[in-house]
This record gives C-alpha cells, structure tokens and sequence, in this order.
C-alpha cells in the first residue's frame, strides 16, 4: 500500500514514524535534539533501543519515551486525517501539539520528584511581587492576562493582550514576558512569575530548548537583569487559576492593555476553581 502522506513510498511502521519528512522534522523538534537517521535501514525495534539506551548519558528514557508516544499519536492521527478527511499535513502544527501535549501530561504521569507543586496559591515574600500568567485560546486568535498580586494577596495590576494567532505553546511564553513587561512598567525589585507551562517555564529557566521559544526567551533573558532577583516558577493549574479565568474572561471581552482592577468581576479572582 502506497503512504497516504507522499504518495511515493509503500506504508511501513517505519516510514510512517520514523523516515518520513514530517516524522523527521516532529523528532529533530523534540527537546533532546534526536532524530532517526534515514539512510541505515533503521528498523522500530533499533529506535526503541536507542531510546532507552540515553539512559547511560544521563537523561531520562521515560521522558523520552512519552514524547515517543505522543509523537506515534500525532503522526497517527494526521495519517487518518488525510486518509479520511482528505487533510493536508501541517508539519508546524503538528510539532506544537506534540510540544503542548508533552508539557501539559508530563507533571502527571512523570512528576519532578525534585520539584514539590503546591496545590494552592501562595502569596510572595513582602516587597516582592508575584505575577500569574496564563493564555486562553480560541480557533484563530488567543488572549494572554497576568494578574500581579503583593504579599497581601491584592491584586495590583491586571494587564491582557489579544493576540493574532492560536498557537497555544506560544501563548504560554507570551504570557510570561507579558508578566515581565508589567514588572518593568510597575517597578519592583523582586519578581517572582508563575505559569502552569512546565515546558515555558523550564525553557526560561535554560533546562530546556525550542526553536518556537527562542525569541521568548531572548526577551525574559535580556529584561531580568533589571530586577535584583527575577524567579520563573512552574505551577499546578489548582495554583493558577486566578489568571486563566481573567484571561478567559478578557478574551470574552476583547480587552487590551492595563485593566482596572475594580471593572472586573471578584469572582474572577477565586484561586482554587474555574470560573
């Protein structure tokens, strides 16, 4: 049977996850750089042992292998869609929703036993600032919020900024320099940013890297320096919800730029529930 997806080749486990140009380009996008190498004949079974053998250079095979099985997933998924709803393959599509998808199911199925997630909001230290950040998105275009509270526990700004595109993993960074924006225009010394975008925040904190982050990151990078302490913190969802429900609602509301606090609806900012 003749690939679906090029039309040139016969279908094979092999070409369809592994050889096939959209299946490299989704594996050299994975965090760890790797890809199969095309020209030697490489069989599935050489892939799995390859993978779990990163074990002897210090990097976590079941982290691999979940990214595996979200890539298999994907390919999958586009495959069908071509087959049955005669779709064309969109490779940076699919690469942003292996990279989400992997940020968003790895703090369940393999917790950072390193990192202990609170289960709830916290306030900061006094004469810091804490800002939560998160993204809500729609078919074409998303919208970013970040809601600054102090040791207090007042909300003290609230910012929101709709955006042109509907790139889920990008919202999440773009939300995170747009906390860092707000704490350059407010002033404090002591910052402390949280997002429930495990992959965001560890490419901010250099743990991690991709290409679609890159200018992100540059922008966080360059704009820290000018806090004496800028902490970028990985939260769970039950410790974020303050901001999605802002975003959310800011995105209902096509709002842009500074809001007044006292315009927003108090049940918005409930940390523990959606609303």
């Amino acid at each position: 049977m003749t690939c679906p997806l090029c039309g040139l080749r016969d279908e094979s486990i092999e070409h369809l996850f592994l050889t096939y140009d959209l299946a490299s380009h989704v594996w050299r996008s994975s965090p760890w750089g790797i890809y199969p190498v095309c020209d030697n004949g490489i069989r599935m079974w050489d892939w799995v042992k390859f993978i779990w053998s990163l074990k002897d250079r210090g990097i976590r095979a079941e982290e691999v292998f979940l990214y595996a099985s979200i890539v298999v997933d994907t390919i999958w998924r586009t495959r069908n869609k071509v087959v049955h709803n005669d779709c064309l393959p969109d490779v940076k599509r699919c690469i942003d929703s292996v990279c989400y998808s992997f940020a968003d199911i790895h703090p369940t199925i393999l917790p950072d036993h390193d990192q202990i997630r609170r289960e709830f909001w916290a306030p900061p230290p006094q004469d810091w600032i804490k800002l939560n950040c998160d993204v809500r998105v729609g078919l074409e275009s998303m919208c970013i919020a970040v809601v600054a509270r102090n040791h207090l526990s007042e909300v003290i700004r609230v910012h929101s900024t709709q955006l042109d595109f509907s790139d889920a993993l990008c919202g999440e960074a773009a939300a995170c320099c747009l906390a860092v924006s707000a704490a350059l225009e407010m002033g404090p010394k002591f910052v402390i940013v949280e997002s429930d975008s495990r992959l965001v925040i560890n490419a901010l904190n250099g743990k991690e890297s991709h290409w679609a982050l890159e200018n992100y990151v540059s922008f966080c990078s360059k704009s820290s320096p000018s806090f004496i302490s800028c902490n970028f913190i990985n939260v769970s969802r039950s410790c974020n919800f303050v901001a999605h429900n802002v975003a959310k609602w800011a995105f209902t509301h096509h709002l842009n730029g500074s809001i007044s606090v006292s315009s927003l609806p108090e049940n918005l900012f409930c940390n523990d529930h959606e609303v």
